[in-house]
């Protein structure tokens, strides 16, 4: 069966947009090409460690932790960090739950821990779901969020519904094409939007559930927040800046060594910096970083070069501190 190009129950948001292309295997492909790595990339970069590999011994993560106080408590317009790239974002006592990867998994070595423990995290008014590598969307993460939230609604991207399904989620489910708007509350807006990247959870199912990143629109403060989620630099970055006026941008730094395999599917400190730039966000808050060990930099590197390389361009970040309001 040919994989959906867009959803035709929701709207698009950019004018002339018609829906998702698919390469000439039928499958989901980036606006700007692809760059897929194989195993004979994988196989070159295993047999060549880096340097910055001996830098792990002892790795500890940068990021500042504590336990998320009263987390019942919406009330609050605010950012709470969770680790690498999940988060709840709290919106006129909306709460959306980005990526959460919060249940112990035996592949994925934790450096910070959970600010919270799952069973007092029932009031998800929205799951957020950007893609399907398995440090975003966590199977048992997933069902332990799902059964503490049966209203939740998710919000995900073309195909992912079917992964979900598998699980025995019961949650309705919206999936959309980039450049669509989720049917929400009144107060907010959310669009899902392209990132360079793809997908995969096994070796025959690439690029078969779509990726993408979202935006998060407050009507009451006009607030707009964007969660680039695993991304590429790419010109995306610019058309979306070009498209929306946002105040806060959450874009990944970290999994970006070598860089040469990495660069396709994941900002740097240094190709972050650029896409803030092209998004002309007002702050931007560097994530996916200090959480798991992911490629061949160390946990607290990619907060390492941006203070160390780029002192004279951080007046506008916003540091990751897991377990506390952020209140915009």
């Amino acid at each position: 069966m040919a994989l959906k190009k867009h959803n035709p129950n929701l709207s698009f948001v950019k004018a002339g947009w018609t829906g998702n292309k698919l390469n000439e295997k039928g499958l989901y492909t980036n606006i700007h090409g692809d760059d897929i790595k194989g195993f004979r990339d994988a196989w070159r970069m295993l047999r060549n460690p880096s340097p910055l590999s001996k830098l792990k011994k002892g790795q500890k993560s940068p990021l500042i932790w504590q336990t998320v106080e009263d987390i019942s408590n919406k009330s609050q317009n605010a950012i709470i960090p969770l680790g690498h790239a999940s988060f709840i974002f709290d919106l006129n006592e909306i709460r959306l739950l980005i990526d959460p990867v919060v249940v112990p998994n035996k592949f994925l070595k934790r450096y910070t821990k959970v600010p919270f423990d799952i069973p007092e995290l029932n009031n998800v008014d929205y799951l957020l779901l950007s893609h399907n590598h398995r440090d975003h969307i966590d199977k048992k993460s997933i069902i332990q969020v799902c059964k503490y939230n049966p209203g939740a609604i998710i919000l995900t991207g073309l195909e992912i519904g079917k992964l979900l399904r598998k699980w025995s989620i019961k949650n309705q489910i919206q999936e959309a094409g980039w450049y669509q708007r989720y049917e929400t509350s009144k107060e907010i807006d959310i669009d899902y939007l392209p990132s360079h990247h793809w997908s995969r959870r096994w070796l025959t199912d690439t690029n078969i559930n779509l990726w993408g990143s979202f935006m998060v629109q407050d009507k009451v403060s006009g607030k707009n927040i964007y969660f680039a989620s695993d991304s590429g630099y790419q010109n995306h970055f610019s058309e979306i800046g070009n498209e929306y006026d946002i105040d806060i941008a959450m874009i990944g730094v970290g999994a970006y060594e070598p860089q040469w395999f990495m660069s396709s599917a994941h900002t740097g400190p240094t190709d972050a910096l650029k896409a803030f730039k092209d998004l002309k966000a007002k702050r931007w808050m560097p994530m996916h970083y200090g959480t798991f060990d992911l490629s061949q930099e160390p946990v607290f590197y990619p907060e390492q070069v941006l203070k160390k390389q780029h002192s004279k361009e951080l007046e506008q970040i916003l540091w990751m501190k897991i377990g506390e309001r952020i209140i915009f």
